[in-house]
């Protein structure tokens, strides 16, 4: 059987499931982009009833802004980061709620927000790979692991990034925070993409850059949890990681 191989371990595997965002594309690459229109939009709503941002605005997605309210980075443990697209139109929604809105009007006019900027992202956004993931998944496929994407964004727009970086046809399945009942770190992800590949969790391992990510792979019981940390942000993997890499040059796939 093939093996996946990270430092001294050593594990036989049919297939592999990776988080999206900053797993397989860079963060900022994409969501910067995302949450600055996001935020810029929101504001523009809230003026319409008489209302601002909070100061710090950033906070409310996750991310660091600088004077041009630009986004510099983004928080690992924030909603953008590990939250998904429902309950981030949920923070939305609650501002415009607290500037005089009907929830119902409130949650609608958040959504529409949200919807325009996943529609304006993939125009405007130049969106990275990355580094070494082609590489490492053009090896994958040549050792023929069954490959699937499980992710807390949602399945359409998840699948747009995938074409536009050129990566979707690696994959298998694509599997969405709106294609389950429980996003992560529930297991129903890794459920529902190991039945569409047709393996068992414990044939795959999970790589993802957040704890959400391994808490998920190990509730489901995949055999590795290898989180990613490319930026250098961590100086120890999280507790529910079983490895934790900087590249993906760390890992060999070998028959």
């Amino acid at each position: 059987m093939t093996q996946i191989v990270v430092g001294e371990k050593q594990v036989p595997i049919r297939g592999i499931l990776f988080d999206k965002d900053g797993t397989l594309l860079q963060f900022i690459s994409l969501w910067g982009k995302w949450a600055e229109m996001v935020l810029d939009e929101l504001e523009q709503e809230l003026r319409l009833e008489g209302a601002e941002l909070p100061e710090g605005p950033g906070y409310l997605l996750g991310v660091c802004l600088d004077e041009q309210r630009k986004v510099t980075a983004h928080d690992r443990f924030g909603p953008l980061a590990m939250g998904s697209p429902a309950q981030m139109i949920g923070i939305a929604a609650y501002y415009l709620y607290r500037a005089g809105l009907p929830w119902n009007d409130a949650s609608r006019r958040a959504t529409e927000v949200f919807e325009r900027a996943n529609e304006m992202v993939l125009e405007k956004a130049n969106i990275l790979p990355v580094s070494g993931v082609a590489e490492f998944l053009e090896q994958c496929h040549a050792q023929g692991l069954k490959l699937a994407v499980v992710t807390a964004d949602d399945k359409r727009p998840s699948e747009q990034h995938l074409v536009k970086m050129g990566l979707r046809h690696y994959f298998e399945s694509v599997v969405g925070d709106d294609c389950v009942e429980h996003g992560k770190p529930y297991p129903d992800m890794v459920a529902l993409a190991c039945q569409e590949i047709g393996l068992e969790p414990h044939e795959t391992v999970v790589i993802g850059d957040s704890v959400g990510d391994m808490e998920m792979g190990r509730s489901a019981g995949c055999a590795l949890q290898i989180f990613i940390d490319e930026e250098g942000r961590f100086e120890t993997a999280p507790e529910s990681a079983d490895v934790m890499i900087r590249s993906y040059k760390e890992l060999r796939i070998e028959a």
